[in-house]
């Protein structure tokens, strides 16, 4: 366990990072139903699909590429305990990730599996994920070791990739990653190393949300005020190739991110009194 975590830093470090600009080009206002957008993913090219964050509802939301509200979905026989990340494989299905976990003493997180053709329905009742971490022993564990919490995963070749959210204290800017069986189950979650993208604090370096593009083979990652891009790796080598890093203007609850199967990319925000938020955008990239 210990080379793994070792050598993952290692492989992260000697990546090539360079930075980019960015400008984000609001698309919509999100419909007042998307209180606490937080995932996201694009459908076909043709639709958005969101959700609120935990407490709320267990639906999801369609959107047109314009940001308006086609549709809601009822997700039967769940709960939205912390509802936090959505990602979908190459057949159709999507997957809702009911894993925050903000004090890290949660025992049982779960994964909802929609099946292909789930878009055409009012109610669907999904196959279940459920799994602990492999490697947490304490519920919760000491504050040193808070990096239970995940709020950002993706699909990829027949696997689920968990990237955690930093809430250690002292503050390391650690992530986490942890991957999974796509099928329904029960399983421990397999941790495959660690990433530090930053330690410059939760604001800069936590990571939120997440999405793959199989077509191009990049993976983004969003902070509340970052977005990195990964190209150029092999496997599931995520770090051993290019990290493209893009500052987002000012520090919002940014949480939601995705690709659109050209290669677009749209995130959300949630609304917060005193600094807005609760739109759709979409990033336009300069390198």
């Amino acid at each position: 366990m210990i080379q793994r975590f070792i050598l993952t830093i290692f492989v992260f470090m000697t990546a090539t990072l360079t930075n980019g600009q960015v400008k984000l080009k609001k698309v919509a206002a999100l419909p007042d139903a998307v209180y606490e957008t937080s995932g996201l993913i694009c459908y076909q090219d043709k639709y958005l699909i969101t959700h609120n964050d935990g407490g709320h509802k267990s639906e999801i939301f369609v959107l047109n590429l314009k940001g308006e509200l086609v549709k809601k979905i009822n997700i039967d026989d769940t709960k939205n305990k912390d509802w936090e990340d959505l990602a979908q494989d190459t057949e159709g299905r999507l997957f809702i990730g009911d894993f925050g976990n903000n004090n890290n003493d949660r025992e049982k997180c779960r994964i909802y599996i929609l099946p292909p053709g789930y878009i055409d329905e009012d109610k669907v009742k999904p196959e279940k994920i459920t799994f602990t971490y492999e490697d947490q022993k304490d519920y919760p564990p000491k504050k040193k070791d808070l990096n239970y919490d995940c709020e950002a995963f993706f699909w990829m070749n027949g696997k689920l990739y968990l990237l955690t959210k930093c809430r250690s204290k002292p503050f390391t800017g650690e992530c986490r990653i942890y991957e999974l069986p796509d099928k329904p189950g029960k399983y421990e979650a397999k941790y495959k190393g660690s990433v530090f993208l930053c330690t410059s604090g939760w604001r800069l370096c936590s990571v939120t949300g997440a999405d793959y593009n199989p077509k191009t083979n990049k993976i983004a990652i969003i902070t509340y005020s970052r977005l990195y891009l990964l190209s150029d790796f092999k496997g599931d080598d995520f770090w051993n190739g290019s990290v493209q890093l893009y500052s987002l203007p000012f520090i919002k609850q940014r949480e939601a991110v995705c690709f659109t199967a050209k290669g677009r990319i749209f995130l959300t925000d949630e609304e917060k009194k005193g600094i807005g938020g609760g739109n759709l955008y979409e990033v336009k990239l300069k390198n």
